[in-house]
This record gives structure tokens, sequence and C-alpha cells, in this order.
């Protein structure tokens, strides 16, 4: 976590105790001479010891400990070296029954780099993880770093604080920096340097330049694509409302009746049909941290590289949440295991076991969802596509006719066309169409619009036709087929949550009331028992006839 809030912690903790205070850092400690090293950190331990013997407590802090004494598979002489010596000096280190022993504290963001040695009893001892401040967290911490600052009376701190998921306190301080910069550059172009305040205009900027330290060296973004920039898919946004944004918005609804929130989604669907428009739209709408990673990405040529990623976006989503991770093409991430023995297969199969160990930690971590795209899931491996991983298949189909003219509707709304153009009738012409291929449609139509006068003012329906008529669609009836059938054979194989409402539609359409089968069995049952007392089709009928 921040080293800065770790080395602040420390200070406060022992100017509290009135203890003497003694700092190691590696840029201390590293020295070109062989021995040098070693003879600073035995000075240190030395000086610490001197103070105690005086009656003093003593504490040796070491800072960013992971670059002093990192794993001794290293291969490097002078950290072998240092983290020898700092064994020795810390197993010399005991209490006894007269003088206390000095207090080791050391510090990193990087434990898992830290060499295993240090870590057992009788070194260090305690472990502390200091974590991502909460929203209440960094409340109180703004509300420390603008006590002097002039706020303007629209600023509200909780507002702020809220829309900070992942801010450590060093990003926080950063962020009233660059705030009070903006106030400043904004009362000198108005004359009034003097009086000047904070306005929430001047917090909004500083966000979209300080953003979380956590998440930098990864994707990450809050998407500003909204529910109204896709046209059609009524029902299967709600789907992902319920999934997604409900969990964040409503979680004490969800803890109330002990309900677990969805883990992972998967959309899959002919290429083009807004999959990851829809996932940064989820996203959007539910305010999460949107970290994006693709095959290209993991696929490295370095062995391990790929899946230090993977567990880094991880770690990073949870520090973050509430976060989305969103993985784009995810057949070639999870693709099937045992299909090949080319390298690419093994390497694929690393990812699928990091990929299935991460999402199964997610059990414990509030606030996170996996969410994947892809057009082949046929190629994803089954263990991904079990509940409690995937817990939500949904198939995302081309645009039907109403979806269509919604879709273009979105993609003309600023553009300027001419009353001849009949965007329903456009609509009804372009079956098969996916939304990728509209949205590219109505860019065209403004082009050549352009090349037959560019000094156009609008676009006419006869650039609409033009296009249209030189671009077939790339989706075919068969291939809609293929992944209609994927989504009946998913269903069977795995029923997924939220479908209920779409069981009862298909249902009250095929004429058929499940409430049938109730009276069926219950009508079933009676004639059954009626012909056992009554012992129909024997010789003789009634009551005292022995039932055989």
């Amino acid at each position: 976590m921040c080293a800065q809030l770790q080395t602040s912690l420390v200070r406060a903790v022992v100017r509290e105790c009135g203890a003497h205070l003694k700092i190691i850092s590696p840029h201390m400690v590293h020295r070109a001479h062989a021995g040098e090293s070693e003879k600073i950190l035995r000075e240190a331990f030395a000086e610490a010891a001197s103070q105690v013997a005086l009656g003093k407590s003593s504490v040796i802090f070491i800072d960013e400990i992971d670059a002093l004494c990192p794993r001794r598979d290293s291969k490097r002489e002078q950290d072998v070296r240092v983290a020898s010596q700092l064994f020795t000096l810390m197993d010399s280190n005991k209490p006894t029954s007269s003088t206390a022993g000095v207090v080791v504290v050391a510090s990193t963001n990087r434990v898992d780099a830290i060499d295993p040695a240090l870590r057992r009893s009788g070194r260090f001892d305690a472990e502390i993880e200091v974590t991502v401040p909460n929203e209440e967290d960094r409340f109180q911490i703004l509300k420390l770093y603008t006590k002097k600052i002039p706020l303007d009376p629209s600023v509200d701190i909780k507002i702020i604080a809220a829309s900070c998921n992942g801010y450590v306190g060093a990003d926080l301080e950063a962020l009233c920096r660059e705030a009070t910069m903006f106030a400043i550059k904004r009362s000198n172009t108005n004359e009034d340097a003097i009086n000047f305040s904070l306005t929430m205009e001047d917090w909004q900027n500083a966000r979209s330049i300080v953003g979380p330290s956590i998440t930098r060296g990864v994707t990450v973004e809050v998407p500003k694509v909204t529910w109204e920039d896709i046209g059609g898919l009524k029902d299967l946004k709600k789907k992902l409302q319920q999934a997604v944004e409900w969990p964040i918005k409503h979680s004490d609804a969800f803890s109330r009746l002990g309900i677990s929130p969805v883990r992972g989604i998967l959309l899959h669907g002919p290429p083009g049909c807004s999959k990851t428009t829809l996932a940064k739209a989820a996203a959007h709408a539910a305010q999460a941290s949107f970290f994006s990673l693709s095959g290209a990405e993991l696929y490295s040529m370095y062995v391990g590289e790929g899946e230090a990623l993977l567990r880094n976006t991880f770690q990073r989503a949870r520090l973050a949440a509430p976060s989305i991770i969103f993985f784009d093409e995810a057949d070639v991430v999870a693709t099937k295991r045992g299909d090949s023995s080319s390298n690419s297969a093994t390497v694929g199969e690393r990812l699928l076991s990091t990929l299935l160990t991460e999402i199964d930690g997610l059990e414990e971590a509030k606030g996170i969802l996996v969410l994947a795209a892809t057009n082949r899931p046929y190629a994803i491996d089954a263990a991904l596509m079990r509940p409690g991983r995937f817990d939500l298949v949904l198939y995302v189909p081309p645009p039907d006719l109403e979806a269509r003219y919604e879709i273009l509707c979105v993609h003309t709304r600023n553009m300027k066309t001419a009353s001849d153009v009949n965007l329903r009738r456009l609509a009804e012409d372009t079956e098969l169409f996916t939304g990728a291929e509209l949205e590219g449609l109505c860019r065209e139509a403004g082009i050549v619009a352009l090349r037959e006068d560019i000094s156009a003012t609008v676009v006419c329906d006869r650039h609409f036709q033009i296009v249209k008529d030189s671009v077939n669609p790339a989706l075919t009836k068969a291939e809609i087929n293929s992944y209609s059938s994927f989504m009946k054979t998913s269903s069977q194989a795995f029923p997924r949550h939220f479908d209920s409402d779409m069981e009862s539609d298909r249902s009250k359409k095929n004429g058929f009331n499940p409430m049938s089968l109730v009276k069926i069995s219950v009508a079933s049952f009676v004639l059954l028992a009626a012909a056992k007392y009554y012992n129909i089709g024997g010789d003789q009928i009634g009551p005292h006839t022995p039932m055989t």
C-alpha cells in the first residue's frame, strides 16, 4: 500500500510513545564497495541498542524492505549479503529480563517479493495489511487536507469522497493540491486572485488528472457510455442492471436477505452486437472502476508474465472496488484445455488455471465483478461456464427491427439529416445488420454527402441508400442459428439467474401454464388412488374388494 501512509503511521506511533526512531531505506544502505552495506546495518542496530541501554524505547523502521531484502533467488551477491546480515542482526535482537529489545518495523507494497526467511516467527512476528481507505476514511482524510482551503458552499466533501474509489492518502493530497491549482488559475483569469474558493468544477477537473495510484500501469477507467447510447436490447439491459448495479447500489438489501451477488457474467453473440459497449455502460451506471484485459496483453514471450498481470489486475481491482474486470475475446484467455499440444495451448492452460483461481478467490471479496465477452462461446473451457464462476450467461442477439431503428436514431442524433430520411424504412431494409454495421452505415452516409459536396449541410436519404446498397451484412442466418443453439444447450446444462421472467413469457406465448402440471399431477394421483381402492379392471368392483 501507499509507502507514504505507512511511514506516517510509524512516525505517529513512535511520537506518541516518545520512542527513538531510526529509519533505514534502500538508498541509504546500498553502496558500491563490498561490506559497506552490512556495516551501515550494524551501525543502525547498534545506535538503537544504545538507546535501549539508556532506558529509552527504540524503533528501527526499514522502508521498502522488498528492495533491501528480496528473494535470494535473485542471484545478486549484494542482496544475499545484506539479507544474511539482516537475519543475523534480527536473530540477535532478543529482549532480556532487564531490557526490552529493539522493535523492528518494515514496510512494503510488494509482500510476495520479500525473502520468505524474513517472515518466519522470531523475525517479523506480525504482519499488518494497510488497506485502501473506505468512503468514510476518505471523507476524514479530505476534511483534514481541506481544513485550511477555502471551499465554495456548493462543495460537498462527502460526494467527492464517494467518487474517489481506490484513492489512498497520497492520492487525495495530490487531488486537493490539483484542485487548488485549478481554482488559482480560474481566479487569476477573473482578476480575483485574493478572494478565490474551490468549486465542484475544480474538483472534477482535478479528478480527470489525478487518478488512484494503484491503477497505474493497468488499463482502467470509468467509461462514459450510458444505456441510452445503446439501441434496443431492453431485456438484456434490465438483466445487466440487476446483476451489476443492484449489488453495488443496493448492497444493504442483498445483505439483509443474505443474497450473494453474481460474480461473473459472460456475454456471447455475433461480432458487432454491442457486447463491449454493454459492459462499459454497466460499469458507468454502477460508477465502478473498469479494468480491461485482452488476450494480446496476457500472451507474453516471457513465461509467467501473463499470469502475473492477471493476478496483479485482480489485486488492484480488489483495492479499487467497486470494480469490473472485463475480458474481451474471452475465448482467447479461457480456451478449452486439451484441444492442442502447442506452446500457446500450454500458456493458455496456465492463464486459465490462474483465472479460475482468481475468480474462486472473489467469494470473500465485495464489489468485484468479472465480465467477459466472446463471439466463440463453444471455445471456452467448461470449468468457467459453471455457476459460481460465470453465474450468468447472456446471449446478445443481432438487433431486430425495433432495435435497428433505435440504433439508427442513436447514431444520427448529432447528424444533420434531410426531411426525406426515413429511419424506420431504413431499419426495415437492413435485416441482419449488426449494431457496428449500422453505426458504420451512418458514418459512411455522412462521408458520401461530403464527397458529393464538401459544403453540404445535411445528409439525404440517397446517401444512406448508396451506402446500404454497397454493403452486405457479414452475419448469416446460419450463424445466428448456431448462437441460438448454443444458448439452448447452455441453459439446459446450467440454469442461469434472472431468466425466470423470460421463461414465464415464453410459456405464455406457447399457451402453456406451469400450474397445469400441478393440476394434472394431483388429478393423476386421485385417479390412481381410486383405481387401487376400487380395484378397477378386476372381476369385482366395490369398497370391500381386497386391493392387490
